[in-house]
């Protein structure tokens, strides 16, 4: 906009008058259109500098969604950003129109939830030695479970091999007598036995021993069979199948006789002894 031409009224003095002086408003009419004309260009450089504001936001804006694009797992097409609603519109006539909406970015909901969702997948070296160690320690924990149950077989078989030779041993000298020696002999029964049962024989030795030496029996014992029916880690019930020959003074030979008896058998101090011993049909 042209400032209103100044009217030589307006101008005071004669030729010989200063410039300055002449330059200078003298009426109100000159000091308001000079006042408009500054008005005008502040006007006009608020307006050219909002512009280059908007264009240089609208920029940004730009290179912001090309990256957020191009860092997307998936191919999703880049939705171009919103033209800044701030940028000044610009007329025919270079004057700008601002407008105070803010400008935004709409990212594509399905793409954002898919970003949230993607976990990084396990590899196939990683899951191959995952199983290696799974098959590994399920190899060792099989290897000490069979280790232990064929320990555990071996003892119990041990055990009862034990059991079954002292049922044996004891039975034989229970059920042998030779009257030549009997109170050897007893006192040899005696000392295999423990518990109740040797408590028993005890209070009936003597009497024992008188009637095989004056009877002058002798009595020879062999066992035929031997079987552990039960135990635990001290005791033990043997069934023993034995045949015994006896010849005294009446009769000089007998004939043989079977018998089949249920021994239980302890350990005391150390050695397996007789504890009980049931003739059984």
């Amino acid at each position: 906009m042209s400032p209103p031409k100044r009217t030589s009224a307006a101008l005071g003095g004669g030729d010989g008058d200063d410039p300055q002086d002449a330059a200078a408003p003298t009426s109100s009419d000159d000091v308001l259109a000079l006042a408009e004309e500054a008005e005008a260009e502040a006007a006009e450089a608020e307006a050219l500098a909002a512009a280059a504001r908007a264009r240089a936001r609208a920029m940004r804006l730009r290179r912001e969604a090309a990256a957020a694009a191009a860092s997307a797992p998936t191919t999703v097409e880049p939705v171009p950003a919103a033209e800044p609603t701030e940028a000044a519109e610009i007329d025919e006539s270079d004057e700008p129109i601002v407008t105070d909406e803010p400008a935004t970015t709409h990212e594509p909901a399905a793409a954002s939830r898919q970003r949230r969702l993607r976990l990084p997948r396990p590899s196939l070296a990683l899951a191959a030695a995952a199983l290696a160690v799974v098959l590994t320690v399920g190899f060792v924990a099989a290897g000490v479970y069979m280790t232990l149950h064929h320990q555990r077989v071996v003892a119990q078989q041990e055990r009862s091999a034990e059991f079954a030779a002292a049922a044996r041993q004891g039975v034989v000298t229970l059920m042998s007598l030779d009257f030549t020696r009997a109170e050897e002999d007893v006192q040899r029964i005696i000392d295999n036995t423990t518990g109740d049962f040797r408590k028993d024989f005890e209070g009936q030795a003597e009497i024992f021993t008188q009637v095989a030496q004056e009877s002058k029996v002798i009595t020879e014992a062999t066992v035929n069979s031997v079987a552990v029916a039960s135990m635990t880690q001290d005791t033990a019930t043997v069934l023993v199948a034995v045949t015994t020959n006896v010849s005294n003074a009446a009769s000089q030979e007998q004939q043989p006789r079977s018998w089949r008896l249920s021994v239980d058998v302890a350990r005391d101090a150390g050695q397996i002894k007789l504890a009980k011993v049931e003739f059984v049909p």
